[in-house]
Protein backbone atom coordinates (compact mmCIF):
# COMPACT_ATOMS: atom_id res chain seq x y z
CA UNK A 1 0.00 0.00 0.00
CA UNK A 2 3.00 2.17 0.58
CA UNK A 3 4.47 1.78 -2.49
CA UNK A 4 1.11 2.21 -4.37
CA UNK A 5 0.96 5.89 -2.91
CA UNK A 6 4.55 6.48 -3.22
CA UNK A 7 4.65 5.79 -7.33
CA UNK A 8 0.91 7.95 -7.75
CA UNK A 9 2.72 10.96 -5.87
CA UNK A 10 5.73 10.10 -8.55
CA UNK A 11 3.12 10.26 -10.84
CA UNK A 12 1.45 13.12 -9.98
CA UNK A 13 4.98 15.71 -9.26
CA UNK A 14 5.73 14.33 -13.19
CA UNK A 15 2.54 15.05 -14.74
CA UNK A 16 2.94 18.61 -12.69
CA UNK A 17 6.08 19.37 -13.91
CA UNK A 18 5.25 18.05 -17.52
CA UNK A 19 2.39 20.37 -17.84
CA UNK A 20 3.94 23.49 -16.59
CA UNK A 21 6.48 22.55 -19.26
CA UNK A 22 4.62 22.70 -22.12
CA UNK A 23 2.89 25.83 -20.83
CA UNK A 24 5.88 27.84 -20.24
CA UNK A 25 7.35 26.47 -24.11
CA UNK A 26 5.44 24.29 -26.24
CA UNK A 27 8.16 24.39 -28.56
CA UNK A 28 8.19 23.61 -32.10
CA UNK A 29 8.44 20.80 -35.14
CA UNK A 30 9.09 21.07 -38.18
CA UNK A 31 10.00 17.89 -40.85
CA UNK A 32 9.91 18.01 -44.19
CA UNK A 33 10.77 15.50 -46.84
CA UNK A 34 9.84 16.00 -50.50
CA UNK A 35 6.72 17.99 -51.21
CA UNK A 36 5.23 16.44 -47.59
CA UNK A 37 6.03 18.63 -44.39
CA UNK A 38 4.63 18.27 -40.39
CA UNK A 39 4.24 20.63 -37.77
CA UNK A 40 3.96 20.19 -34.33
CA UNK A 41 4.65 21.37 -30.74
CA UNK A 42 8.01 19.53 -29.20
CA UNK A 43 6.02 17.47 -27.48
CA UNK A 44 3.41 16.23 -29.54
CA UNK A 45 6.12 15.15 -31.31
CA UNK A 46 8.40 13.26 -28.50
CA UNK A 47 4.88 11.62 -27.68
CA UNK A 48 4.11 10.66 -31.54
CA UNK A 49 8.34 9.34 -31.30
CA UNK A 50 7.39 7.14 -28.35
CA UNK A 51 4.29 5.57 -29.56
CA UNK A 52 5.88 4.58 -32.64
CA UNK A 53 8.91 3.13 -30.59
CA UNK A 54 6.50 1.34 -28.46
CA UNK A 55 5.02 -0.07 -31.58
CA UNK A 56 8.18 -1.59 -33.24
CA UNK A 57 9.40 -2.86 -29.97
CA UNK A 58 5.98 -4.46 -29.78
CA UNK A 59 6.51 -6.16 -33.47
CA UNK A 60 10.06 -7.82 -33.01
CA UNK A 61 8.89 -9.21 -29.66
CA UNK A 62 5.74 -10.61 -31.40
CA UNK A 63 8.32 -12.01 -34.29
CA UNK A 64 11.05 -12.99 -31.18
CA UNK A 65 8.20 -15.39 -29.81
CA UNK A 66 7.16 -16.58 -33.27
CA UNK A 67 10.53 -18.02 -34.17
CA UNK A 68 11.13 -19.47 -30.85
CA UNK A 69 7.80 -20.83 -30.79
CA UNK A 70 9.11 -22.55 -33.65
CA UNK A 71 12.40 -24.15 -32.39
CA UNK A 72 10.32 -25.11 -29.74
CA UNK A 73 8.16 -27.43 -32.01
CA UNK A 74 11.59 -28.39 -33.90
CA UNK A 75 13.06 -29.57 -30.59
CA UNK A 76 9.85 -31.55 -29.73
CA UNK A 77 9.71 -33.29 -32.73
CA UNK A 78 13.19 -34.14 -33.06
CA UNK A 79 13.18 -34.97 -29.27
CA UNK A 80 9.97 -37.44 -30.11
CA UNK A 81 12.07 -39.28 -32.80
CA UNK A 82 15.13 -39.67 -29.81
CA UNK A 83 12.33 -41.09 -27.52
CA UNK A 84 11.39 -43.67 -30.31
CA UNK A 85 14.58 -44.80 -30.81
CA UNK A 86 15.41 -45.07 -27.37
CA UNK A 87 12.55 -47.37 -26.99
CA UNK A 88 13.72 -49.22 -29.99
CA UNK A 89 17.02 -49.92 -28.79
CA UNK A 90 15.69 -50.89 -25.92
CA UNK A 91 13.82 -53.66 -27.51
CA UNK A 92 16.76 -54.98 -29.21
CA UNK A 93 18.16 -54.95 -26.22
CA UNK A 94 15.71 -56.96 -24.76
CA UNK A 95 15.83 -59.49 -28.39
CA UNK A 96 19.54 -60.02 -28.13
CA UNK A 97 19.16 -60.91 -24.56
CA UNK A 98 16.25 -63.33 -25.06
CA UNK A 99 18.71 -65.09 -28.59
CA UNK A 100 16.71 -63.41 -31.46
CA UNK A 101 19.61 -62.55 -33.03
CA UNK A 102 18.15 -61.77 -36.30
CA UNK A 103 15.71 -59.56 -34.97
CA UNK A 104 17.74 -57.94 -32.04
CA UNK A 105 19.70 -57.31 -34.99
CA UNK A 106 16.96 -55.30 -37.43
CA UNK A 107 15.57 -53.43 -34.58
CA UNK A 108 19.53 -52.26 -33.55
CA UNK A 109 20.49 -51.24 -37.09
CA UNK A 110 17.37 -49.33 -37.78
CA UNK A 111 17.29 -47.28 -34.34
CA UNK A 112 21.04 -46.30 -34.60
CA UNK A 113 20.73 -43.37 -36.64
CA UNK A 114 18.60 -41.34 -34.36
CA UNK A 115 20.14 -43.34 -31.31
CA UNK A 116 22.06 -41.55 -28.51
CA UNK A 117 24.56 -44.26 -28.16
CA UNK A 118 24.78 -45.54 -31.80
CA UNK A 119 27.79 -47.03 -30.77
CA UNK A 120 25.85 -49.37 -28.27
CA UNK A 121 23.43 -50.15 -31.01
CA UNK A 122 26.21 -51.37 -33.89
CA UNK A 123 28.57 -52.92 -30.81
CA UNK A 124 25.52 -55.11 -29.91
CA UNK A 125 23.93 -55.94 -33.78
CA UNK A 126 28.18 -57.01 -34.52
CA UNK A 127 27.45 -59.81 -31.47
CA UNK A 128 24.25 -60.48 -33.15
CA UNK A 129 26.12 -61.65 -36.50
CA UNK A 130 28.57 -63.41 -34.78
CA UNK A 131 26.09 -65.16 -33.27
CA UNK A 132 24.40 -65.89 -36.63
CA UNK A 133 27.83 -66.93 -37.93
CA UNK A 134 27.62 -63.42 -40.32
CA UNK A 135 30.83 -62.80 -40.59
CA UNK A 136 30.28 -59.85 -43.09
CA UNK A 137 27.84 -58.14 -41.64
CA UNK A 138 29.88 -58.36 -37.76
CA UNK A 139 33.30 -56.91 -39.59
CA UNK A 140 30.57 -54.23 -41.26
CA UNK A 141 29.00 -53.40 -37.83
CA UNK A 142 32.23 -52.73 -36.26
CA UNK A 143 33.89 -50.29 -38.95
CA UNK A 144 30.22 -48.57 -38.48
CA UNK A 145 30.39 -48.21 -34.33
CA UNK A 146 34.29 -47.10 -34.32
CA UNK A 147 33.04 -44.39 -37.04
CA UNK A 148 30.23 -43.51 -35.03
CA UNK A 149 31.46 -42.05 -32.15
CA UNK A 150 35.11 -40.17 -31.27
CA UNK A 151 37.42 -42.77 -28.83
CA UNK A 152 35.55 -46.14 -29.73
CA UNK A 153 38.00 -47.54 -30.73
CA UNK A 154 39.34 -49.76 -27.79
CA UNK A 155 35.78 -50.56 -27.07
CA UNK A 156 35.60 -51.78 -30.83
CA UNK A 157 39.03 -53.95 -30.27
CA UNK A 158 37.90 -55.52 -27.32
CA UNK A 159 34.69 -56.66 -28.57
CA UNK A 160 36.21 -57.81 -31.66
CA UNK A 161 38.72 -59.37 -29.72
CA UNK A 162 36.18 -61.14 -27.55
CA UNK A 163 34.44 -62.56 -30.38
CA UNK A 164 37.47 -63.88 -32.12
CA UNK A 165 38.25 -65.90 -28.89
CA UNK A 166 34.64 -67.29 -28.77
CA UNK A 167 35.58 -68.50 -32.48
CA UNK A 168 39.03 -70.06 -31.33
CA UNK A 169 40.96 -67.72 -33.78
CA UNK A 170 43.10 -67.15 -30.57
CA UNK A 171 46.13 -65.94 -32.81
CA UNK A 172 43.65 -63.67 -34.67
CA UNK A 173 42.72 -62.18 -31.11
CA UNK A 174 46.13 -62.24 -29.60
CA UNK A 175 46.77 -59.64 -33.03
CA UNK A 176 43.99 -57.56 -31.78
CA UNK A 177 44.30 -57.24 -28.60
CA UNK A 178 48.22 -56.67 -29.03
CA UNK A 179 46.69 -53.55 -31.49
CA UNK A 180 44.27 -52.74 -28.72
CA UNK A 181 46.70 -52.79 -25.73
CA UNK A 182 49.26 -50.26 -27.24
CA UNK A 183 46.11 -47.65 -27.00
CA UNK A 184 44.75 -48.71 -23.88
CA UNK A 185 48.06 -49.17 -21.68
CA UNK A 186 47.20 -51.48 -19.14
CA UNK A 187 43.35 -51.94 -19.34
CA UNK A 188 42.52 -54.84 -17.00
CA UNK A 189 39.59 -56.11 -19.34
CA UNK A 190 42.64 -56.30 -22.06
CA UNK A 191 44.75 -58.43 -19.81
CA UNK A 192 42.12 -60.73 -19.10
CA UNK A 193 41.75 -61.58 -22.69
CA UNK A 194 45.01 -61.52 -23.22
CA UNK A 195 45.07 -64.73 -20.38
CA UNK A 196 42.44 -66.10 -22.16
CA UNK A 197 44.55 -65.74 -25.81
CA UNK A 198 47.81 -67.06 -24.10
CA UNK A 199 46.02 -70.21 -23.03
CA UNK A 200 44.46 -70.84 -26.22
CA UNK A 201 47.52 -70.96 -28.12
CA UNK A 202 49.76 -72.90 -24.78
CA UNK A 203 51.70 -70.03 -24.94
CA UNK A 204 52.85 -70.50 -21.17
CA UNK A 205 55.67 -68.64 -20.79
CA UNK A 206 54.01 -65.49 -22.35
CA UNK A 207 51.38 -66.21 -19.65
CA UNK A 208 53.68 -66.03 -17.06
CA UNK A 209 54.94 -63.13 -17.88
CA UNK A 210 51.75 -61.31 -17.82
CA UNK A 211 51.36 -62.34 -14.49
CA UNK A 212 52.86 -59.65 -12.90
CA UNK A 213 50.03 -57.11 -14.31
CA UNK A 214 47.50 -59.37 -13.74
CA UNK A 215 48.28 -59.37 -10.37
CA UNK A 216 49.28 -55.45 -10.08
CA UNK A 217 45.56 -54.26 -11.47
CA UNK A 218 44.03 -56.95 -9.49
CA UNK A 219 42.02 -58.94 -12.61
CA UNK A 220 41.86 -61.88 -10.83
CA UNK A 221 41.66 -62.85 -7.31
CA UNK A 222 45.06 -64.48 -5.30
CA UNK A 223 43.57 -67.72 -5.16
CA UNK A 224 43.40 -67.79 -9.33
CA UNK A 225 46.61 -66.14 -9.86
CA UNK A 226 48.31 -68.29 -8.02
CA UNK A 227 46.58 -71.35 -9.82
CA UNK A 228 47.34 -69.75 -13.14
CA UNK A 229 51.32 -69.40 -12.00
CA UNK A 230 51.73 -73.13 -10.85
CA UNK A 231 49.43 -74.55 -14.36
CA UNK A 232 51.46 -71.97 -16.29
CA UNK A 233 54.66 -72.93 -15.07
CA UNK A 234 54.17 -76.86 -14.64
CA UNK A 235 53.18 -76.72 -18.79
CA UNK A 236 55.88 -73.98 -19.18
CA UNK A 237 58.69 -77.05 -18.44
CA UNK A 238 56.04 -79.86 -20.13
CA UNK A 239 56.93 -77.68 -23.22
CA UNK A 240 59.94 -76.60 -23.20
CA UNK A 241 61.05 -80.51 -22.57
CA UNK A 242 59.88 -81.28 -26.05
CA UNK A 243 62.37 -79.12 -27.23
CA UNK A 244 64.82 -81.27 -29.52
CA UNK A 245 68.14 -79.12 -29.28
CA UNK A 246 69.99 -78.19 -26.02
CA UNK A 247 66.98 -79.02 -24.03
CA UNK A 248 68.93 -79.22 -20.43
CA UNK A 249 69.97 -75.53 -21.24
CA UNK A 250 66.33 -74.37 -21.51
CA UNK A 251 65.30 -76.45 -18.80
CA UNK A 252 67.77 -74.72 -16.50
CA UNK A 253 67.00 -71.08 -17.83
CA UNK A 254 63.25 -71.69 -17.48
CA UNK A 255 63.40 -73.20 -13.90
CA UNK A 256 65.33 -69.85 -12.55
CA UNK A 257 62.80 -67.56 -14.29
CA UNK A 258 59.95 -69.47 -12.85
CA UNK A 259 58.07 -67.16 -9.55
CA UNK A 260 59.19 -68.18 -6.20
CA UNK A 261 55.31 -69.65 -5.68
CA UNK A 262 56.12 -72.60 -8.59
CA UNK A 263 59.55 -73.24 -7.45
CA UNK A 264 58.56 -74.13 -3.80
CA UNK A 265 55.17 -76.18 -5.28
CA UNK A 266 55.93 -80.14 -5.10
CA UNK A 267 53.57 -80.83 -8.32
CA UNK A 268 56.07 -77.96 -10.20
CA UNK A 269 58.83 -79.52 -8.29
CA UNK A 270 57.93 -83.06 -9.65
CA UNK A 271 57.04 -82.07 -13.23
CA UNK A 272 60.72 -80.30 -13.38
CA UNK A 273 62.61 -83.47 -11.58
CA UNK A 274 61.13 -86.05 -14.07
CA UNK A 275 62.04 -83.95 -17.13
CA UNK A 276 65.97 -83.36 -16.17
CA UNK A 277 65.51 -86.94 -14.75
CA UNK A 278 64.99 -88.05 -18.59
CA UNK A 279 67.50 -85.59 -19.90
CA UNK A 280 69.66 -87.41 -17.98
CA UNK A 281 70.44 -84.64 -14.68
CA UNK A 282 70.03 -87.60 -12.35
CA UNK A 283 72.61 -86.25 -9.35
CA UNK A 284 71.03 -82.50 -9.52
CA UNK A 285 67.21 -84.24 -9.68
CA UNK A 286 68.22 -86.20 -6.92
CA UNK A 287 68.96 -83.30 -4.69
CA UNK A 288 66.48 -81.56 -5.63
CA UNK A 289 63.52 -84.40 -4.95
CA UNK A 290 65.57 -84.73 -1.87
CA UNK A 291 65.70 -81.11 -0.20
CA UNK A 292 61.52 -80.60 -1.37
CA UNK A 293 60.03 -83.94 0.37
CA UNK A 294 61.86 -82.36 3.50
CA UNK A 295 59.11 -79.58 3.11
CA UNK A 296 56.27 -81.25 1.84
CA UNK A 297 55.39 -84.96 1.67
CA UNK A 298 54.26 -85.89 -2.02
CA UNK A 299 53.85 -89.58 -3.81
CA UNK A 300 54.91 -88.47 -6.77
CA UNK A 301 58.19 -86.78 -5.53
CA UNK A 302 58.70 -90.00 -3.14
CA UNK A 303 58.11 -92.28 -7.07
CA UNK A 304 60.63 -90.12 -8.62
CA UNK A 305 63.03 -90.41 -5.54
CA UNK A 306 62.68 -94.38 -6.47
CA UNK A 307 63.79 -94.36 -9.80
CA UNK A 308 66.63 -91.33 -9.71
CA UNK A 309 69.91 -92.54 -9.43
CA UNK A 310 72.06 -90.29 -7.19
CA UNK A 311 75.76 -89.17 -6.99
CA UNK A 312 75.85 -91.94 -3.83
CA UNK A 313 73.45 -95.33 -3.70
CA UNK A 314 74.22 -96.36 -0.13
CA UNK A 315 73.57 -92.47 0.98
CA UNK A 316 70.74 -92.55 -1.06
CA UNK A 317 68.89 -95.47 1.03
CA UNK A 318 69.71 -94.04 3.97
CA UNK A 319 68.57 -90.54 3.50
CA UNK A 320 65.05 -92.32 2.48
CA UNK A 321 65.01 -94.80 5.36
CA UNK A 322 65.39 -92.09 7.75
CA UNK A 323 61.58 -91.14 6.42
CA UNK A 324 60.73 -94.61 7.57
CA UNK A 325 60.81 -93.19 10.81
CA UNK A 326 57.75 -91.37 10.68
CA UNK A 327 55.98 -92.97 7.81
CA UNK A 328 56.21 -96.95 8.12
CA UNK A 329 52.43 -97.64 6.88
CA UNK A 330 53.62 -95.69 3.50
CA UNK A 331 53.06 -98.10 0.79
CA UNK A 332 54.72 -95.74 -1.92
CA UNK A 333 57.90 -94.94 0.24
CA UNK A 334 58.37 -99.00 0.79
CA UNK A 335 58.24 -99.10 -2.51
CA UNK A 336 60.83 -96.40 -3.14
CA UNK A 337 63.15 -98.11 -0.32
CA UNK A 338 62.56 -101.16 -2.56
CA UNK A 339 64.24 -100.05 -5.38
CA UNK A 340 67.14 -98.15 -3.86
CA UNK A 341 68.02 -101.36 -2.07
CA UNK A 342 67.71 -103.13 -5.19
CA UNK A 343 70.15 -100.46 -6.99
CA UNK A 344 72.38 -101.50 -3.23
CA UNK A 345 72.30 -105.33 -4.16
CA UNK A 346 70.34 -105.94 -1.34
CA UNK A 347 68.04 -108.23 -2.64
CA UNK A 348 66.95 -109.76 0.63
CA UNK A 349 66.07 -105.78 1.36
CA UNK A 350 64.41 -105.10 -1.66
CA UNK A 351 62.38 -108.41 -0.96
CA UNK A 352 61.18 -107.37 2.20
CA UNK A 353 60.04 -103.96 1.32
CA UNK A 354 58.08 -104.81 -1.74
CA UNK A 355 56.33 -107.33 0.25
CA UNK A 356 55.82 -104.78 3.02
CA UNK A 357 54.45 -102.37 0.53
CA UNK A 358 52.07 -104.65 -1.16
CA UNK A 359 50.62 -105.86 1.79
CA UNK A 360 49.53 -102.13 2.60
CA UNK A 361 48.30 -101.07 -0.65
CA UNK A 362 47.98 -103.60 -4.15
CA UNK A 363 49.78 -102.19 -6.65
CA UNK A 364 50.78 -103.19 -10.12
CA UNK A 365 54.21 -101.39 -10.12
CA UNK A 366 55.12 -103.44 -6.66
CA UNK A 367 53.96 -106.48 -8.20
CA UNK A 368 56.16 -105.95 -11.20
CA UNK A 369 59.19 -105.03 -9.43
CA UNK A 370 58.62 -108.45 -6.98
CA UNK A 371 57.78 -110.72 -10.03
CA UNK A 372 61.44 -109.36 -11.71
CA UNK A 373 63.35 -109.39 -8.44
CA UNK A 374 61.91 -113.18 -7.70
CA UNK A 375 62.64 -114.31 -11.45
CA UNK A 376 65.90 -113.51 -11.03
CA UNK A 377 66.23 -115.68 -7.59
CA UNK A 378 64.50 -118.51 -9.12
CA UNK A 379 61.36 -118.39 -7.85
CA UNK A 380 59.50 -118.49 -11.37
CA UNK A 381 56.69 -120.18 -9.88
CA UNK A 382 56.23 -117.27 -7.55
CA UNK A 383 57.27 -114.47 -9.90
CA UNK A 384 54.79 -115.50 -12.45
CA UNK A 385 51.99 -115.43 -9.64
CA UNK A 386 53.08 -111.80 -8.84
CA UNK A 387 53.37 -110.82 -13.17
CA UNK A 388 49.88 -111.82 -13.38
CA UNK A 389 48.39 -109.79 -10.30
CA UNK A 390 50.19 -106.83 -11.46
CA UNK A 391 48.89 -107.36 -15.07
CA UNK A 392 44.95 -107.71 -13.19
CA UNK A 393 45.73 -104.50 -11.35
CA UNK A 394 47.15 -102.52 -14.22
CA UNK A 395 44.14 -103.86 -16.14
CA UNK A 396 41.85 -102.83 -13.54
CA UNK A 397 40.36 -106.88 -13.78
CA UNK A 398 39.19 -108.86 -16.06
CA UNK A 399 35.69 -110.16 -17.44
CA UNK A 400 34.67 -114.02 -16.71
CA UNK A 401 35.10 -114.94 -20.07
CA UNK A 402 35.42 -118.64 -21.83
CA UNK A 403 38.79 -119.63 -22.37
CA UNK A 404 40.77 -122.58 -24.30
CA UNK A 405 40.85 -125.81 -21.37
CA UNK A 406 37.98 -124.73 -19.36
CA UNK A 407 34.79 -126.05 -19.18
Amino acid sequence: MKRLLIAVLIVLIVSALLVAAIEYDPGYVLISYGLYTIESTVWVGLGAFIVLFALCYGFFSVLRRAITGSSIVSNWISGRGFRRSQQQTTKGLIAFIEGNWQSSRNILVRAAAKSETPLINYLIAARASHALGDDKKLKEYLTKAEASASGASIAVGLTQAELQLRSGSYEQSLATLTRVRRNAGKHPHVLLLLKQAYQGLNDWQELLKLVPELKKYKVLSPEQLTALELTASKNSIIETAKLRNDVTAELHKLWKMLPKTAVKNSDVVAAYAERIIAAGEMVEAEKLIRKQLKKDWNIKLVDLYGRVEGEDAGKQLLHAESWLQERNNDASLLLCLGRLSLRNSLWGKAREYFEISLKLEESGDTCAELGRLLACLGEHEKSNEYFQQGLMLATHGLPQLPLPGRQ
